[in-house]
C-alpha cells in the first residue's frame, strides 16, 4: 500500500494527473485482457475500434506518465 501511496502522492498531496494515470492504466489493462480473451478463448473477432481505443489509451498513459515525471522533477529542482 505504501508503494501505491508514494506513486499517487507528491509531498503528501494526491495529484489529479497521478490519479488519472492510475485509472487509465487499470482500464487499459482490463481492455487489453478483454481483447485477448475474446480473440483467443471466445473465438469471436474483436472489433477494430476496440484495438484503436486500446492503442489510444496506451499513448495517453505514456504521455501522462512522462508529463507527471517531468513535473515532479521540475518541482524538486525549483523547490516548488
Amino acid at each position: 500500500m505504501k508503494f501505491l501511496k508514494d506513486l499517487l502522492t507528491h509531498e503528501g498531496k494526491y495529484g489529479r494527473k497521478s490519479i488519472m494515470l492510475f485509472v487509465a492504466y487499470i482500464f487499459m489493462l482490463l481492455l487489453g485482457t478483454f481483447i485477448v480473451i475474446s480473440d483467443s478463448v471466445l473465438n469471436v473477432e474483436i472489433n477494430r475500434y476496440a484495438i484503436d481505443v486500446f492503442d489510444t489509451l496506451n499513448l495517453f498513459v505514456l504521455a501522462l506518465a512522462g508529463i507527471t515525471v517531468t513535473d515532479k522533477k521540475i518541482k524538486n529542482n525549483t523547490g516548488g
